[in-house]
């Protein structure tokens, strides 16, 4: 990623081969990895094969902009696209995306967990003379740890139960049986999955070091606050799927308090740093991130802004940012649920109306969110709309485990805790502190209220609504399609005729 250096040619030619021809046990395709005499021989071949890794990542979030499909849209807060194929999320609630099928697939997340435990197990069997000191070889295993982590989480959070691997796949072999079968992994449950991650994040965390702004690649590669972040949200995801465990919201909040302390990350105060504290954040690499993707023209990392619908920009961002509008740019809708919380008079000074927003006051047309509209010329273009996308993606950051914690403070009936991590965040974008009741009920709606304001566009909301249990605002959430399990997204049809062991989501079954 940022600062990392170019990915050597042939290593690239190779990742991106093992990106679109192979890896995962579920598409059952050949699989070819190369021979470890003859590539993972050095600490300079190890950090070209972990860039890899966090490439897969980002691929799997990016590609048509899946990550705004799976953790904005379905919230139906502060997002409203206007386009046509995802209004068939926020506008029916049905999940099955024409010409989108890919957004139903999993395969992206596990070519990225694929991989990264490639590097964990190669890595691990290099000498450590072959590195500049013990720990960097262990930052690299800790770092792919992350990356299979994160990856099976954001998997188990859009999908529920799903596969586990527990190989590097490496040869067409593997995916054999001695008998000349076909090699079916079923879904897991859902404990399990989320133990495999925590073993995965434990890993990490004990291999990583904290990190300070400023330092090498801070937040676009992991650091054991960055692991210690995802610690976190298993923990009370985990939680929250086996009926609010008392032990695992108290785990989740401990590691929470952690970060809170030895992140060496700070807040944003919106009030005093203003537009230039809100673009810092954005363009990434701030004093508050934790961990992010890397959106940089300067090491060919970015895209081309433009008024489609194939990425983030296009889905999120209209007039005057982008030039021109195709039917299906962002507008503001009065009639979402976020817009009515943010109409209360206690808002009436929350400065991220203006910062987060275009034209928030004047609900409409011209309301978008900003979040990913800082940029960079084109310099080969005379065109002044052919611009570069220079805005990071979020994926943790100190507001986001802040206001984690008062979740978890509140599942405990902590509640004037709660309340003071509440206000905290509140105070940064000059919001009244908190006078409701203070009850189980009317603080997680206001913590998820909060989270929605202060994380919007970062693709949080509809995971926050499956993990807080509150689908307000939510037209076509019923009791009978949350019994089940019609939050998480169907899997694909593709998968299932691969591996005919996998079996749908009970509410997809007969959907698709």
């Amino acid at each position: 990623m940022k600062n990392l250096g170019k990915i050597n040619i042939a290593i690239l030619t190779f990742i991106l081969t093992l990106t679109f021809s192979c890896t995962s046990i579920l598409d059952q395709e050949p699989v070819s990895i190369t021979h470890p005499d003859v590539y993972w021989s050095s600490q300079s071949e190890a950090e070209q094969a972990l860039a890899g890794s966090y490439a897969l990542f980002k691929n799997a979030m990016t590609y048509q902009a899946n990550f705004l499909h799976w953790g904005e849209f379905p919230a139906k807060t502060l997002m409203d696209s206007k386009f046509w194929i995802t209004d068939y999320i926020e506008g029916s609630g049905n999940y099955v995306l024409p010409y989108r099928e890919n957004t139903q697939e999993w395969k992206l997340f596990y070519r990225a967990a694929n991989w990264a435990f490639t590097i964990e197990q190669y890595v691990e069997g290099m000498s450590e003379e072959l590195f500049t000191t013990p720990q960097e070889k262990n930052r690299i295993i800790g770092e792919a740890a992350f990356v299979r982590a994160l990856s099976y989480f954001y998997m188990t959070r859009i999908w529920g139960e799903i596969p586990i691997v527990h190989e590097s796949l490496e040869t067409s072999d593997q995916l054999i049986t001695p008998d000349g079968y076909i090699v079916e992994v079923s879904r897991s449950p859902e404990n399990e999955v989320l133990d495999y991650i925590l073993e995965a994040v434990e890993k990490s965390i004990g291999l990583l070091e904290y990190a300070s702004p400023g330092s090498r690649n801070w937040a676009i590669t992991a650091n054991k606050a960055s692991a210690e972040a995802l610690k976190a949200h298993t923990l009370l995801w985990y939680a929250s799927r086996n009926n609010n465990d008392n032990e695992l919201v108290q785990q989740s909040l401990d590691v929470a308090t952690s970060v809170i302390n030895n992140s060496n990350t700070s807040l944003i105060d919106y009030v005093s740093e203003g537009q230039e504290g809100f673009e810092k954040m954005m363009r990434g690499q701030s004093k508050t991130g934790l961990f992010e993707i890397n959106i940089s023209a300067d090491v060919n990392e970015s895209f081309r802004m433009n008024n489609g619908n194939g990425n983030h920009t296009g889905l999120t961002l209209n007039q005057p940012i982008l030039n021109g509008n195709n039917g299906t740019a962002p507008t503001g809708n009065p009639d979402f649920y976020g817009y009515e919380f943010m109409a209360e008079p206690e808002r009436d000074t929350d400065v991220r109306k203006e910062l987060f927003f275009n034209d928030f006051e004047d609900m409409g047309a011209s309301t978008f969110p900003l979040k990913y509209s800082f940029s960079s010329d084109d310099p080969a273009s005379e065109d002044p709309y052919a611009r570069f996308s220079e805005s990071n993606i979020l994926i943790f950051r100190l507001a986001d485990i802040y206001l984690l914690r008062a979740e978890a403070y509140t599942k405990l009936g902590q509640y004037s805790a709660a309340v003071q991590d509440l206000d905290l965040v509140r105070s940064q974008a000059g919001v009244p502190a908190y006078t409701g009741v203070q009850d189980r009920s009317n603080l997680i709606k206001a913590i998820f209220d909060e989270r929605a304001i202060e994380l919007v566009a970062e693709a949080h909301s509809a995971y926050d609504r499956i993990r807080m249990d509150y689908f307000e605002g939510v037209s076509w959430m019923n009791s009978n399609r949350k019994a089940k399990n019609g939050y998480f997204w169907p899997v694909s049809n593709g998968v299932i005729i691969r591996n005919p062991s996998i079996v749908q989501t009970e509410y997809w079954q007969g959907r698709l």
